[in-house]
């Protein structure tokens, strides 16, 4: 994901055409630029916490088809889906719940308690990078950060003039369009329209087999305006909509619909020594559940949902060491009038407010330098929660540096967990990290432990007749061992993970295993871009229960995917992708088959 210097500069020699340009550019790159570690950018290299960013140009050179293939490959991340392209998915984060990740677009949550946008159905062509924040946020951020933060950002911070034009076809009559247009204004403004369409015939996804096809259509439309008022001020405004109907087996084929309007305003100011940003966001959602024989005017369930949210963050440089952060937050949740099934009905008009202030100090001396944030959440339905963190990275020398941390975090319980078990608690967890990298001239390597400590627990057990929730009590600990190197023009990332994870009646924490391990390699020669990616999943459990059960186990599997690119000229270039290339049988949710072998072909044309 991070290429060195040295890797840039020999493909440089190689490359004649597009590809050259890439290179160009990030070799004139200082460096990586995140904002997700505390709200406003700063390099990577001044980051304490866990960072793995993915950047535009390796999810095109990867030809992945949703987020769920680029987040697979990526340190500390395990994913779990019910069947392909669109359906339910679960992301662990260093073994955490997959509702215990922040998932934010643009620094703004698309989750609420009553449900919300679910973050595999952002469209991959409207995305800029993804910044994967590993470790507890909710010193930053509120609630749900317990296993880390992940930012899907969409509006590019580059002024420039670039377009493209992207079609594509595959395997079970998959098919795609895709565009996107950036303009430049002589007053530094920058204005940028995209959209797509994807859909997919699919396949039978449930063992045993039904002898359908669950298939699946996503349709998007983004555009953004930057306008700089001054050289210390600017204003920006952006719209987002997405539409995703997938279809899926419950007692014969269902649809589900999942839609998407954001409206965000934002203004701010970037001083010599003061930063600030004002937020305005506000999201309407809609999900949606119908069964095809009764189609959608006879919804067996459905959530109308109002989101609001308001950001003030600032960020103040008090001199060459020390710099103080401060900000507030505030979210309403508002649920329709009208909600339909699984007990949301009696919650219709129900709404939650949350208000969350924060401030951070952030202290760099020589070679150390060291972060501490305090936050506390007023919940209207709980007590105040306070949580905090504290961090350092020390560089040893030129080439090794130490980092660790420790922090608490919280989550309070969805709608849908509260409507099963009233009485359940927030979740809250005790995390602690200790790490150690180098840089020599061959290879980087990273290592680090982590252990979290979390209370109350939700888990929905599987139950006769129904699945059910309870409170308890979990410990993840583990070990990430990351090693980037290169081989002649061959770039190469290996990621070893390993992990203990039980809850308090000593039972496995479901579809986790105990070691993944990750190699990626890319490479470009001349006119050609390769990716190959490797992946094991190790023996996990498939469903959580309270007692052990002797078939509830998925099988280990091994997992190929490859890509191929060729720059026709320097704007037109032809890629293509298989995905588990060996064909493997296996699943990552129980009685759900996961993919067979898959081809894609994709034609982008950039001007």
């Amino acid at each position: 994901m991070r290429k060195s210097f040295l890797a840039v500069a020999v493909t440089a020699s190689l490359l004649p055409y597009a590809s050259i340009a890439h290179a160009q550019q990030a070799a004139t790159e200082t460096e990586t630029v995140v904002v997700t570690a505390n709200r406003f950018e700063q390099p990577l290299s001044e980051v304490i916490a866990s960072t793995t960013v993915i950047s535009k140009q390796d999810i095109e050179a990867s030809q992945a088809k949703s987020i769920l293939d680029v987040l697979k490959s990526a340190p500390g991340v395990e994913v779990a889906q019910n069947g392909g392209r669109g359906h339910n998915a679960s992301v662990f984060l260093r073994g955490t719940n997959s509702d215990q990740t922040l998932f934010l677009v643009d620094g703004v949550r698309i989750e609420t308690a009553a449900g919300g946008s679910a973050f595999n159905h952002v469209p991959l062509n409207l995305i800029e990078r993804i910044e994967v924040i590993r470790g507890p946020g909710a010193a930053l951020y509120g609630s749900d950060a317990i296993g880390g933060v992940i930012n899907i950002i969409t509006i590019s911070s580059e002024s420039v003039d670039e377009s493209s034009v992207s079609l594509g076809a595959g395997s079970e009559q998959f098919r795609e369009g895709n565009f996107s247009f950036q303009t430049t204004g002589d007053n530094g403004s920058v204005f940028s329209f995209a959209g797509g369409y994807e859909e997919t015939e699919g396949y039978d996804i449930r063992r045993p087999a039904t002898g359908m096809n669950f298939g699946n259509e996503n349709q998007n439309i983004h555009l953004s305006f930057r306008k700089p008022l001054n050289n210390d001020f600017y204003s920006l405004v952006s719209l987002r909509w997405f539409d995703n109907l997938v279809e899926y087996s419950r007692s014969g084929k269902s649809l589900g619909g999942d839609e998407n309007l954001s409206l965000t305003g934002e203004a701010g100011y970037n001083g010599d020594s003061l930063s600030s940003i004002f937020r305005l966001n506000y999201q309407s959602i809609e999900n949606i559940n119908y069964a095809e024989s009764q189609g959608k005017n006879s919804p067996s369930t459905k959530k109308d949902i109002d989101f609001y949210n308001a950001q003030f963050l600032n960020l103040y440089k008090v001199n060459e060491t020390f710099s103080v952060g401060g900000g507030v937050d505030f979210r309403k949740e508002e649920l329709k009038d009208g909600a339909i099934g699984w007990g949301t009905g009696k919650l219709a008009g129900k709404s939650r407010d949350t208000f969350g202030l924060y401030t951070s100090l952030d202290a760099a001396f020589d070679s150390l330098r060291l972060n501490a944030s305090i936050r506390n959440d007023k919940h209207d339905e709980y007590d105040d929660y306070t949580t905090w963190s504290v961090g350092g990275l020390y560089h040893v020398n030129d080439n090794h540096q130490l980092h660790a941390s420790i922090g608490t975090s919280f989550k309070a319980p969805s709608y849908s967990d509260l409507t099963d078990n009233p009485d359940l608690q927030p979740e809250e967890a005790d995390s602690k990290e200790i790490g150690f990298s180098a840089q020599y001239n061959w290879f980087d390597i990273e290592v680090t432990g982590y252990d979290n400590q979390v209370d109350n627990l939700i888990i929905w057990f599987e139950g006769t007749p129904r699945w059910y929730t309870r409170n308890v009590d979990a410990e993840i600990r583990g070990v990430e061992i990351a090693l980037d190197f290169s081989t002649s023009f061959i770039d190469h990332t290996v990621i070893a993970e390993f992990k203990d994870h039980k809850d308090s009646n000593g039972n496995k924490l479901a579809k986790r295993a105990d070691e993944n391990f990750k190699w990626l390699a890319s490479a470009s020669y001349e006119n050609f871009d390769f990716n190959l990616n490797f992946t094991y999943l190790g023996e996990r459990l498939g469903n959580p229960n309270e007692t052990y059960v002797a078939d509830n186990i998925l099988p280990s599997v091994s997992l190929w995917d490859f890509a191929l690119g060729y720059w026709v000229t320097p704007e037109f270039v032809v890629r293509g992708r298989v995905e588990n290339l060996t064909d493997e049988n296996y699943e990552t949710a129980k009685t759900y088959t996961a993919p067979s072998r898959r081809y894609y072909l994709n034609l982008t044309y950039q001007f």
